[in-house]
Parts: structure tokens; C-alpha cells; sequence
């Protein structure tokens, strides 16, 4: 079991998050009748790990791998005969709304780990000015009182004008908790929005990727494949300083 981190020495630390991805994941629940009548997926699992796969190849920091909708069709097995039809139907089903709408549960957990421990926390958001409403609707989290964790701030690119990985959308967060960049962890889902602007900003970034997808030779940020495993992160932070 993972225990929240206590504050030591040095300058306690600061939570910067990412929402899609990580508090919220995509609906597979309105996604997975059409991906069992073209392809295999038939279960939760089996699409999280086909998203997570596409979303590291179509988001890549080292070869961008094209269309995120088409590249699913591939890696979840569609008959190459269907593959065009599939990806139309996909994406369209996709724009409907908007499908990141799912509580993470394990990031829920690390929300509540974190602020029992008193850490600031800061979703940051390259959304559609819709993140906070998301966010509260699916009882993950909010600013002040509500069905969710409690954070302190949550930054929607469409509301500051800034999107990642511009630096300033991160130290718009900053702001909001009086910090400093490094005092500051960013946990995201992926390497050209989250952790370059995050570096970009001066913050320590961390992946998080839960199957081991990301090819980034680069070496110059931490994977955490599980959410809880941040909490140690945060705690490692805190010491350095």
C-alpha cells in the first residue's frame, strides 16, 4: 500500500497534473460496441491498452506516428478491407462529445493521498474551457467543496490562452499556489505537450505511462507506470530541496 507523502525537509512540494489521460480516461463504455463489430476489444482493459499504445505512437516525442483514429484501427486488429471504414466511423463516434470523460479511479486515489498530505494541487488542462465541468461531473475533483477531491486550482488552456507546451500555461498554475518551478512535479501522458512543456517551464516532469509505450531515447524524465508511485516521487522531491 502507498502512503502519502509527509512533509521533511526543504520546501514542500507541488502537484501539477494533467487531466485527459490521467484523472480522465475515454469512455470505453460508448467506444467499445463499434470497436467488437469491427476488431477483438471487447473489454475495458483491452481498449485502455489500445488507446495508451496509440496515443504514445500518434503523440510521440520521437516519430509521430499520423492519425491517432486510423493508427487504432491497425493495433486493435481491424481487417485491413474495413480499416477506412472503421477509421471514419471511429472518428465520428469520437466527435460526438467530448469521450475524456471517465474517472480514472486510481487517480482519484492520488488526489486524495496528496491532499491528506497537504500538498497543493493543480490540474492542468489543455482542454476546451469544459475541464473544470468534466472534472466535477465525474465526482474526480473540484475546487473547493464538492463529490470529488478538493484541489487548488484547475488551469484550462482555453481560459488562460495558453496551450501546452507553452510554459505559460504551467506557470499559470504556479501562480495560483504562490510556488516556484522547482517546487513543482508534473505528472502527464505525453512527451511533446507534458513533459517538454513542463521542462520548458523549469518543472520536473513524469510520464505517466501504465505499459511502458513511450520511445523517447532521450532519458531526461521519469515513468511512473502506476499513479500511486508518484506519491514516492513527490516525497524524493521534497528531500532534494
Amino acid at each position: 500500500m502507498t502512503n502519502a507523502p509527509t512533509h521533511r525537509a526543504g520546501k514542500p512540494p507541488v502537484l501539477l497534473i494533467d487531466a485527459g489521460g490521467v484523472l480522465l480516461l475515454n469512455n470505453h463504455e460508448l467506444l467499445l460496441p463499434l470497436l467488437a463489430e469491427y476488431s477483438g476489444l471487447r473489454t475495458p482493459e483491452d481498449y485502455q491498452r489500445v488507446h495508451f499504445a496509440c496515443h504514445n505512437s500518434t503523440f510521440s516525442g520521437v516519430r509521430p506516428d499520423g492519425d491517432y483514429y486510423r493508427r487504432f484501427g491497425e493495433v486493435a486488429g481491424v481487417a485491413d478491407d474495413e480499416l477506412e471504414e472503421f477509421t471514419e466511423a471511429f472518428r465520428a463516434l469520437s466527435h460526438t462529445r467530448n469521450m475524456c470523460h471517465l474517472a480514472h479511479p486510481p487517480a482519484r486515489r492520488l488526489l486524495g493521498l496528496v491532499r491528506a498530505a497537504g500538498i497543493a494541487t493543480v490540474v492542468v488542462s489543455q482542454a476546451d474551457g469544459t475541464a473544470a465541468q468534466l472534472l466535477r461531473e465525474a465526482e474526480m475533483c473540484q475546487i473547493g467543496e464538492g463529490p470529488g477531491v478538493e484541489v487548488d486550482g484547475i488551469v484550462d488552456s482555453e481560459l488562460v490562452g495558453f496551450d501546452k507546451p507553452d510554459p505559460e500555461i504551467f506557470r499559470c498554475a504556479l501562480d495560483l499556489v504562490g510556488a516556484s518551478p522547482g517546487q513543482a512535479v508534473h505528472l502527464g501522458d505525453t512527451v511533446p505537450a507534458d513533459v517538454r512543456g513542463a521542462q520548458a517551464a523549469g518543472i520536473r516532469p513524469v510520464h505517466y505511462d501504465p505499459f511502458g509505450d513511450c520511445e523517447d531515447l532521450a532519458d531526461d524524465h521519469e515513468h511512473v507506470r502506476r499513479l500511486e508511485q508518484t506519491c514516492d516521487l513527490l516525497l524524493q522531491h521534497q528531500q532534494a530541496r
